[in-house]
């Protein structure tokens, strides 16, 4: 009886604004990290948790939010060139050389397969002027995320006293970054070959993260030994430091469902074993069920003052819930709610209501319901409340109408003009007939006495 409401049932409580989803079917695994979450990378729910706001250092897990920062920032074509103190930078690096050009691309590759400390401190100072005012960069961009329990000091993740975060606050952050294509990309790159640059010679780059590619390494999951390669794996990003431990954000995708797990403070071979145990539970607990496609018409609502009388509205995104495996979709509802009119200029994708979507009574979520074209503001007309095409209509109906007027007052003139001509000729053709009489009047019979 437990396990069948387990699986019907989903119970949604709040921690530090994060819905947690429970009633899972299995277990959840032992792992060695102090501290770790997944999320559904789609909705954001928390699925498992183990002291996820706990902050710890995160070590190069820090570079999620340096390179996200440096793709909206930056050209991926710009040339960077070395200053004098990156190539000091200690830790994982490429070596870079002082003087050296390359590429903000090149660049990112090397943050993201190589962890590569110099190359985020010359991607920080291109981006800020320097790493201090790029921490600040970093921090408000943290905030507005949701990742409020962090404080980052630099962008790579070496140990500075107060450089924290949490692995819920990575998970937020992670979830943001794989919305970028390019993030994908560069994160699921195993190889990269870094071309010769005007001082160095060509260079080879190799993913950290054993979860893209390593066949061979065994990790212990639950007393079994894997491989530390992962089905469907998504990346994310590696970090490891003496102070932090092994550190992991890994993402996986099967189906319609995508993960995101944060483990802080494991092993360095650990933090791959907990990573897979943690995905592995979600996966078998926990699916993701799309309740509305982006783009789905809503319907329309009235315009004021527009060149069109209505707008049509759609579905700004994708809206999906996180729900039991084994529980059925049916379950998952949505409720639109629009607003009644609104008033020209109206910008495409301008909103203007939300949908709600429930798990049986329960608010789990709500994607914005915008406008789908632009609507300018309409002519005199609409004021009360016709449409610019129906007071062109309106405007060819009276056009044609005055012009049907001009032309039978045209009409008339010309026949009265003929019979005031035509009556000038009979008075004219009598005249002429009684000239030629010698102007003696002329009797018909009938006068005759």
């Amino acid at each position: 009886m437990k396990r069948l409401v387990s699986i019907i049932l989903t119970i949604l409580v709040i921690s530090n604004g994060a819905p947690i989803v429970s009633f899972a079917t299995t277990e959840p695994p032992a792992i060695l990290a102090e501290t770790a979450v997944v999320i559904d990378a789609k909705t954001g729910q928390v699925l498992y948790d183990k002291n996820m706001n706990q902050q710890k250092e995160p070590a190069s897990t820090t570079k999620t939010l340096t390179a996200l920062l440096a793709l909206e920032n930056l050209d991926l074509n710009k040339i960077v060139t070395i200053d004098a103190e990156t190539p000091f930078t200690e830790g994982s690096r490429i070596y870079l050389l002082e003087g050296e050009n390359v590429t903000v691309e090149q660049l990112l590759y090397a943050l993201l397969t190589e962890s590569a400390n110099d190359a985020a401190v010359a991607l920080a100072k291109e981006i800020a002027g320097s790493v201090p005012a790029f921490a600040e960069m970093m921090n408000k961009k943290a905030v507005e995320l949701g990742a409020e329990s962090t404080h980052f000091i630099n962008p790579n993740g070496l140990h500075e006293e107060g450089h924290l975060s949490t692995a819920y606050d990575l998970a937020v952050i992670a979830k943001e970054a794989m919305k970028n294509e390019t993030f994908r990309e560069l994160i699921m790159t195993y190889r990269y070959v870094m071309p010769a640059t005007n001082m160095q010679e060509t260079r080879y780059l190799y993913n950290t993260n054993r979860l893209i590619y390593d066949e061979k390494t065994k990790v212990v999951v639950n007393g079994e030994r894997r491989s530390a390669k992962y089905e469907g794996v998504t990346g994310i990003k590696t970090g490891y430091t003496s102070h932090a431990g092994g550190c992991l954000i890994s993402g996986a995708k099967r189906g319609d469902t995508e993960l995101i797990a944060v483990v802080l403070k494991s092993t360095d071979l650990g933090r791959f074993a907990d990573s897979i145990a943690l995905l592995d539970y979600a996966f078998e607990n926990y699916k993701s069920v799309k309740a509305l496609d982006a783009g789905t018409v809503l319907g329309e609502i009235p315009v004021k003052r527009g060149m069109e009388r209505k707008v049509q509205v759609v579905a700004l995104g994708d809206a999906f819930t996180t729900l039991p495996i084994e529980a059925s979709d049916s379950v998952v509802n949505t409720k639109i709610i629009l607003d009644n009119k609104v008033q020209a200029p109206i910008a495409k994708g301008q909103k203007v209501g939300v949908v709600e979507i429930y798990e049986g009574d329960q608010l789990v979520g709500t994607v914005d319901a915008v406008t789908a074209s632009d609507i300018p503001e309409g002519g005199i007309l609409s004021i009360i409340g016709l449409s610019d095409e129906t007071a062109k209509v309106i405007e060819r109906f009276f056009a044609a109408i005055l012009i049907f007027i001009v032309l039978m007052f045209a009409a008339y003139v010309v026949l009265k003009r003929r019979q005031i001509r035509r009556r000038k000729l009979r008075r004219l053709e009598r005249s002429s007939r009684y000239m030629s009489q010698g102007d003696q009047p002329r009797y018909d019979e009938r006068w005759r006495y």
